[in-house]
């Protein structure tokens, strides 16, 4: 099955202006072979989060639902911090 994505326009124009986030650098984040994925700590039914680094060198916290497979529908993305990337490397 081929994935797709799919990103509300409103949103996207939020993260970028809010964390400098461009959507091929979340395309890219989710095929890093080192990347993992957790559900939503913040409890949101349907939502998971991806934690993978881009081409650019980038670690990123994807946050986004599967509801819509075969398209993953984007929420929001931002960059890594803390815990994230360490439990990133230690992986």
């Amino acid at each position: 099955m081929d994935i797709g994505f799919v990103w509300d326009e409103t949103k996207y124009q939020a993260v970028v202006k809010e964390h400098n986030v461009q959507f091929y650098e979340v395309v890219a984040a989710f095929d890093d072979i080192d990347g993992y994925e957790v559900p939503d700590p913040a409890d949101h039914e349907d939502r998971w989060l991806w934690v993978g680094r881009t081409p650019w060198d980038r670690l990123l916290i994807i946050v986004y639902s599967e509801q819509d497979l075969p398209l993953y529908r984007i929420i929001t993305a931002f960059d890594a911090e803390g815990r994230w990337i360490d439990e990133y490397f230690q992986r």
